[in-house]
């Protein structure tokens, strides 16, 4: 019996009735729990002079862990008051595989408590910059009470060090009390877990790319040089074999699967839906068979059968992307990517490209035909019946829905003035209320924070494919951290 997609990723299925809210919530549920580090270091020196300091500052790492512990599993040693000792949490913090290292020194200390630990990690490193006292009265402060504020002394020499080293950082500052400091540790936490997902993704192409597309072509040298993985190949038969096993009682699940996620249009004949719905459990069983986290596909078929294969996939792709395994026409792997990057981020990850330019109210639609992503839908997406696949041969159902309103981030990732690897681009825009196209495929207007004439000559010179990722949400902050942990370049637009 064929593995099926776990449990855990098919809230989808529960009510797709409910508000975006419980949607992003469902989404965030797929997301990586976070391995955090903390590395709380101090000065030896101080805890004979000083009785009670140490315990203060025990005290106030206690209090750090346990908020720290609401966004991923903390793994903290005692407290590093030596080189010696931080040597140790080095080891220690190896052989807990953290994703990333938070170091929070406990007033002043030298920077070789902290360097030996750091020299023998390759995580994205923070340096906290916190205190749980938003101030303290300065007039009746004696030596110690200053000490135990006194952290933000030694943050440049841990700056230095960090420096001398090669080793890239960030300052977070802020109060205890910060909602804004804790939402950047909460970012740089989730997107360093993020990237520790992505490397163990197997990604997949089942056909080739669309014929003549000179951006959907992939080094596939760059994903061996950046997982150890090569991209995986299933072939165009495994989807009509698994096709043809179907069992009635598989195609009723799936029925009643289909039933409770969209709105079928009368134009939706039983065919339909039995073909749909046999090719939802084939790709099932391709995808888990091969482990497979995100994929493109595309083949033309000179057999009707082959065809219509390709032709009626946007149901059974759909369902895989709002399950967290995204899947695009075309055969595009790189925005395949793009949006399991966004998925890991909590934010969906829609397949789009640029349908038009309204220059009189100053906004971008964009859209695509095809699979879409369900979680990205206000209400219940739409099914209906197209006669014709623009730019496709075949014929097949249309998912249709109104986009989630509100901030949004446009991703693509790309392999051109890259490096070794990739580079992301991205933009943060709103999607706004009004007017759309009435094609049988969901798209939406995008205001965008810069001139459109300037935003379109940025975006290209960037070398971008033309197809785009869009997210729930501005992820510019988890896209800063996630490009670090993978030493991928970053434009922002």
């Amino acid at each position: 019996m064929k593995e099926s997609i776990p449990a855990k990723e098919i809230g989808i299925r529960i009510n797709m009735d409910s508000a975006s809210a419980d949607k992003k919530k469902a989404i965030r549920e797929r997301m990586p729990r976070p391995r955090i580090g903390l590395l709380p270091t101090g000065h030896l020196i101080y805890w004979s002079q000083f009785p009670g300091l140490r315990e203060k500052c025990l005290k106030m790492k206690e209090e750090i862990s346990k908020r720290l512990s609401v966004i991923g599993d903390v793994v903290v040693p005692d407290l590093v008051d030596t080189p010696e000792k931080a040597q140790q949490a080095g080891q220690f913090f190896q052989s807990e595989q953290i994703d990333i290292l938070l170091i929070l020194p406990l007033g002043y200390t030298t920077g070789m408590v902290m360097l030996p630990c750091v020299k023998q990690l390759s995580v994205v490193v923070r340096i906290l910059n916190t205190h749980l006292d938003e101030s303290y009265d300065f007039p009746t402060a004696d030596t110690a009470m200053y000490l135990y504020h006194e952290g933000p002394c030694c943050i440049p020499e841990y700056a230095a060090g960090l420096i001398s080293i090669g080793k890239p950082f960030k300052v977070r500052s802020g109060p205890f009390c910060s909602e804004r400091f804790w939402n950047e540790v909460r970012s740089d936490c989730e997107a360093a877990a993020a990237a520790r997902a992505f490397r163990s993704l197997n990604i997949g192409l089942i056909g080739a790319t669309y014929t003549g597309m000179v951006d959907m072509p992939i080094d596939e040298h760059r994903w061996l040089r950046t997982t150890g993985n090569l991209i995986v190949r299933p072939e165009v038969e495994e989807i009509e074999e698994a096709f043809h096993r179907a069992s009635p009682d598989q195609l009723q699940d799936m029925y009643l699967q289909f039933r409770e996620m969209y709105d079928v249009d009368m134009s939706v004949t039983e065919e339909d839906m039995k073909i749909s719905a046999q090719l939802a459990i084939a790709y099932e069983e391709v995808i888990v068979k091969h482990n497979i986290h995100a994929f493109g596909y595309y083949w033309w078929g000179e057999k009707e059968l082959i065809t219509q294969l390709r032709a009626q996939s946007a149901l059974a792709v759909s369902r895989l992307a709002a399950l967290g395994r995204p899947g695009v026409t075309e055969g595009d792997l790189k925005t395949a990517m793009a949006m399991k990057i966004l998925d890991l981020f909590g934010g969906g990850g829609m397949f789009v490209e640029f349908f038009a330019v309204d220059y009189a109210d100053d906004f971008i639609l964009v859209g695509h035909d095809g699979p879409s992503n369900i979680n990205m839908s206000e209400g219940r997406a739409k099914l209906q019946h197209l006669q014709v696949h623009h730019g496709k041969t075949g014929h097949g159902l249309g998912i249709d829905f109104e986009v989630i309103k509100g901030p949004t981030t446009l991703l693509n990732l790309s392999q051109f003035n890259a490096g070794d690897s990739f580079k992301l681009i991205f933009t943060v825009g709103e999607i706004i209320p009004g007017d759309l196209l009435n094609i049988g495929n969901p798209n939406c207007r995008i205001k965008l924070g810069l001139p459109i004439h300037e935003f379109f000559d940025k975006w290209c010179q960037e070398g971008p494919s033309h197809h785009i990722a869009l997210g729930a949400g501005d992820f510019s902050r988890e896209l800063e951290t996630f490009a670090e942990a993978m030493a991928f370049k970053l434009v922002k637009i």
